[in-house]
This record gives structure tokens, C-alpha cells and sequence, in this order.
């Protein structure tokens, strides 16, 4: 009889992807879909893909493997119940944004915990990060900051200009 046992190795393998996922991203969420159905999920998939961020469901013994090799133990106790785990590459807070839109529109989906930048967060705390504007928004923001103000130079100028033709 071999010792090698397969449904290990592949175990391993999921883990290690888990990691590499955790790792590689910007930001995670981890939610609670046990009641969500198929066309829910569907639709916050293609929700999610629309926005490059990668929707994937593992066992949640996996994900706690994965969370002790990163470290992020106080994830475990989130680690319940069907989760499905939210990876985002591109932006820090879109993992959190999404979900927490998302839970809006279909209730059955709760926010439970989440990873930013590099630390777990509890389920209060996801959500505090979930309201941040995205970086698009700050960018938005920022911008019409700087564009005030010559706004109001311009005006000033066009009316000493004005003053000066009369």
C-alpha cells in the first residue's frame, strides 16, 4: 500500500493558492452567502468581474490553514458558516465595496471580516473600510480641490479685466 495519500497533495495545492491569493491581493472580504441563490451569486460574480475582482468559495479549513501560514489567525473565527472569499488585485477596498454594495441590494450576503493591507479585520472594521471612497473618488476629490481655487483666480481676473475696459 503507497503512502502517498493524493487527496493531501491536492489539499496542499489549495492552500498554497489560497496563500498566494491572500498574498497578491490588495485587499480581501470574506462573506456569508448561505442564502443566497445561484442567480444572486451569479450576478455578484459578474458584478465582480466587471471590476476585476476574483469571487472564489473554499472549505473554510482550507482558508484557516492558509490564514496560520499568513499568520492571520484572528481570521478563524470568521471561518464559519459557507463563506465565499473576495480577492481584490487592483484596489484595496474593492473587495469591501462590492460586498458591502453588493449586501445592500441582496441581504441573504453578510460581510464578515476581510484583510487590508495585510492585517485581518474584524466585521465592524471591513465595513468602516467599505464606506471609503474609492481611489477614483479620492483622485475625483483631489482634483476638484486643486481646480477651485483657479477657478476663483480666473474669476478675478476676468473681472479686473473687465473693470480696466471701462
Amino acid at each position: 500500500m503507497s503512502t502517498n495519500r493524493p487527496a493531501h497533495a491536492k489539499k496542499a495545492e489549495i492552500v498554497a493558492e489560497i496563500v498566494s491569493k491572500i498574498q497578491s491581493a490588495q485587499g480581501v472580504a470574506i462573506a456569508e452567502y448561505k442564502h443566497l441563490t445561484v442567480e444572486q451569486m451569479s450576478n455578484l460574480r459578474r458584478q465582480a468581474l466587471k471590476q476585476g475582482i476574483e469571487v472564489k468559495v473554499y472549505k473554510d479549513s482550507l482558508v484557516r490553514r492558509a490564514a496560520e501560514e499568513l499568520n492571520l489567525t484572528e481570521l478563524n473565527e470568521y471561518l464559519t458558516q459557507q463563506n465565499v472569499f473576495v480577492f481584490s488585485n487592483d484596489d484595496a477596498i474593492g473587495a469591501a465595496k462590492l460586498v458591502a454594495n453588493f449586501a445592500k441590494e441582496n441581504e441573504a450576503l453578510k460581510l464578515k471580516a476581510g484583510v487590508y493591507e495585510g492585517a485581518a479585520m474584524d466585521t465592524a472594521a471591513i465595513m468602516e473600510v467599505a464606506t471609503l471612497p474609492s481611489k477614483e473618488d479620492l483622485y475625483s476629490m483631489f482634483a476638484s480641490s486643486l481646480l477651485y481655487p483657479l477657478r476663483q483666480v480666473m474669476a478675478v481676473i476676468n473681472a479686473v479685466a473687465d473693470t480696466k475696459q471701462d
